[in-house]
């Protein structure tokens, strides 16, 4: 008999936000094995406004959509609105819908959902697995929301392990996160490693000279440094920009951001000062594997206190299209490790300009530009063999049939 898998996450098809996106795999590869039921929101970002059913069968899975609020995501006092009609809406379906014997998956977003339905897996009885997409409350002090051991802080901390105690199973990005974990909640805490994945049917190399992207934005014959995803406060884009301002005379490299995020303006001015920088809005998902080939070296940058907080999903993407990346993180980060261990690209310290001018010189040449290319096709090949739906569906299929560890 088929285990019945309920799945409450935020987002879910026809969302393409990488949490939306990575769920809905996740939901569709196990209703192969398993009864799978989604309870979602109606799309809040990148497919806002779209028209959708309450209720509908897709791909294998029963979505049922709670009538919460819908605020665009950018608006704050909205998306805290949205976070709290969400969480009580779905944790009251769960009170009195799901059933003894079932497998609950939730995400850590939003943090009051998984707060209000660790009470509901306690009640009813229910096995719980939480999936961390972000550490809480550690990426509110990245961002500053919350000052690290203030009062506010110690309180948070102190209701997350209670969270986090009310799962059977959490299923965490990368090793760092994992270890952030056993800090937190203690050295045999039921924790899994569950990487994200890579498209590499959707996402390939191009040469640059038939890559559509490419040609719509100009940016043939130069040499492409590219920012690209969520620029918002967890990333160093003003050590990007400053690597910027230091290469302006070096006319043959080009900095191309595209995304959106709490930091498009800071981008945006800067192009009015700097000749070498280059916007572009985020894209559809038929542009996103162009758009990623369209780079001699890929920056993920971090700001500092990120170590175990996130791991970078688009990473994986990345090495699909061929791009090296250039990380700038702690050594210690998943992404920083992976990029060592494949020879994917380059791993430096976070905030180094200097060491990142430096580098990027070198890429902007002949023997850079080969070794870049080298280093590209090397995460290609450590993506096709490490990083695909289907292994990482696989990990969730034996999850979700082991017994239950609570």
């Amino acid at each position: 008999m088929k285990p019945t898998l309920r799945i409450v996450s935020e987002l879910y098809y026809p969302e393409t936000t990488s949490t939306g996106y990575f769920v809905t795999g996740i939901a569709e590869g196990l209703a192969k094995i398993a009864r799978v039921s989604v309870l979602c929101s109606r799309p809040t970002y990148s497919e806002r406004g779209q028209a959708v059913a309450w209720k509908e069968e897709h791909a294998g899975v029963s979505i049922r959509r709670v009538r919460c609020t819908s605020f665009a995501k950018d608006w704050t006092p909205g998306r805290v609105v949205n976070m709290v009609t969400f969480s009580l809406l779905v944790s009251l379906h769960a009170l009195f819908h799901f059933r003894r014997g079932d497998i609950v998956l939730v995400l850590t977003n939003p943090p009051l959902a998984s707060f209000l339905l660790g009470w509901v897996i306690r009640l009813r009885g229910l096995r719980g697995i939480i999936l961390v997409h972000d550490v809480y409350p550690e990426v509110l002090h990245a961002t500053k929301h919350v000052r690290p051991g203030g009062r506010a802080d110690r309180l948070l901390q102190r209701v997350m392990r209670w969270v986090f105690a009310s799962y059977a199973d959490i299923v965490v990005l990368g090793r760092d996160m994992a270890e952030l974990f056993r800090r937190k909640v203690g050295e045999n805490a039921p924790i899994t490693i569950i990487p994200n994945w890579g498209d590499p049917d959707e996402v390939h190399p191009w040469t640059r000279a038939e890559n559509p992207f490419a040609r719509a934005h100009g940016l043939l014959g130069q040499t492409i440094v590219q920012f690209s995803g969520n620029l918002g406060r967890t990333h160093d884009i003003e050590v990007v920009l400053a690597a910027a301002r230091r290469l302006r005379a070096r006319t043959t490299l080009r900095f191309l951001f595209v995304g959106y995020g709490g930091k498009t303006g800071m981008i945006a001015n800067a192009t009015k000062d700097l000749p070498n920088i280059q916007f572009v809005p985020r894209q559809p998902r038929d542009m996103l594997g162009p758009m990623l080939a369209c780079s001699d070296a890929t920056l993920i940058a971090f700001t500092d206190n990120m170590l175990g907080v996130s791991v970078p999903s688009r990473m994986y993407n990345v090495m699909a299209a061929a791009a090296p990346l250039v990380a700038l993180a702690d050594e210690r980060s998943e992404l920083a490790q992976v990029v060592r261990e494949e020879k994917c690209g380059w791993a430096l310290p976070t905030g180094d300009v200097d060491a990142l001018c430096t580098l990027l010189e070198y890429i902007d040449s002949e023997p850079g530009r080969a070794d870049a290319a080298r280093r590209g096709a090397a995460g290609r090949q450590a993506m096709l063999q490490h990083y695909t739906k289907g292994a990482v569906v696989d990990r969730f299929a034996t999850l979700i049939t082991l017994p239950d560890r609570s």
